[in-house]
């Protein structure tokens, strides 16, 4: 019994101490941020290929054996418009020119003929002073009509011909670029025969998806019945880039019109960017922004007043901010987001000048609840 006393009271002494934690406090540590109202221009950013602003497919409406080609026509070659980019064999058509002259020549010295007997005959009736009208046939009329009709006929076979043979020598209906080469030197080619495919180059465009969203905040061409475009108005401009052999280029450009449909399964409409002379040498060495290629564009919109500018972390739920007052309580607000990128959220309504937003996401915390501000901006 001694041994346990002894042991008992040896333990109590030998107790350790338990200390009692301190009590946590409840309230959440958040940021914050005091907006104030400012200016905004959003860009829009969307992507595509670029393509020519015209492709033509040349085509001969004469047959004839192809006798040369311009030292351009081949494919990458560029032309001037006017430039003879191949010529026909012109000596059938100067052949059908002699002789349609020579049909010509005929048709007028039979015109000039009946006019002479018309003349006459009408000088005859009237010597004999009958009273009766002189019908048509005594008069020579049909006579000279058909004759008549023969000039006008061998004239208008003269400047078919005269035709055909200015069509023995295809020209560049403007200046651009050959894309695809289809007949050479030698080869005989007849009417529906293709040439050469050739596209414009003195600008390209670059076809541009955008979503409801980003429509709303461009100034963008609206065509309606009866209505031209204005072409004093000024649209928005755009920057072109594309990476070539690990380095980014850009070029300038501007929204020129907008296609006639939207998308159905993307709910998308396509705007159309311009870039002017994009084959053009500049002095930075920049390179030509080909046809095919692929591109991203930078559009500028409209500049918006009075928005407020938030982290991305601001957003709380589906158009949703939180702020806190001075009670350092917190209330959601519903707000209307205009604009939302990566790392930026654009407020046009829902907020007043000062109001103090929290950019800590703390999405379960309720109304009111009390939160500690850790730093404020």
């Amino acid at each position: 019994m001694a041994l346990g006393v002894s042991l008992a009271y040896y333990t109590y002494a030998t107790k350790v101490e338990v200390k009692r934690k301190p009590k946590l406090s409840q309230e959440l540590s958040v940021e914050t941020v005091k907006v104030k109202p400012q200016q905004f221009t959003p860009t829009i950013e969307a992507q595509g290929v670029v393509e020519p602003r015209t492709t033509t497919t040349l085509i001969p409406r004469i047959s004839g054996e192809i006798i040369s080609v311009s030292p351009n026509f081949r494919p990458g070659g560029f032309f001037k418009q006017g430039e003879v980019l191949l010529a026909l064999d012109q000596t059938d058509y100067k052949l059908a020119m002699k002789s349609a002259q020579a049909e010509l020549a005929e048709a007028r010295f039979n015109f000039e003929q009946e006019a002479a007997q018309a003349e006459l005959a009408e000088a005859n009736w009237s010597r004999l002073r009958n009273n009766q009208e002189a019908s048509d046939l005594a008069l020579h009329k049909p006579q000279l009509a058909r004759a008549k009709a023969s000039v006008d006929s061998a004239l208008a076979k003269l400047q078919r011909i005269e035709l055909d043979l200015q069509r023995t020598t295809i020209k560049a209906p403007y200046s651009g670029r050959i894309l695809e080469q289809f007949v050479d030197v030698g080869q005989y080619v007849s009417p529906g025969t293709s040439l050469v495919k050739i596209f414009a180059t003195d600008y390209v465009e670059v076809r541009l998806p955008i979503t409801d969203k980003q429509r709303g905040l461009l100034d963008l061409p609206r065509a309606y019945i009866g209505e031209t475009t204005d072409k004093q108005r000024v649209y928005p401009k755009a920057n072109v880039k594309a990476v070539l052999g690990g380095r980014e280029f850009r070029w300038s450009g501007h929204v020129v019109r907008t296609e006639a449909n939207v998308d159905k399964a993307t709910r998308q409409m396509f705007v159309i960017v311009q870039v002017d002379n994009p084959y053009q040498h500049n002095q930075d060495d920049k390179p030509p922004l080909e046809i095919g290629q692929f591109a991203k564009a930078e559009i500028q919109s409209k500049t918006f007043d009075d928005v407020f500018v938030l982290p991305r972390t601001s957003i709380q739920g589906e158009d949703t901010v939180m702020t806190v007052n001075e009670e350092s309580r917190v209330q959601r607000k519903k707000v209307n987001v205009l604009w939302e990128t990566t790392d930026q959220l654009v407020i046009k309504d829902g907020l007043a000048s000062a109001d103090q937003i929290c950019v800590t996401y703390v999405p379960f915390v309720s109304d009111n609840a009390k939160v500690k501000v850790i730093a404020s901006n």
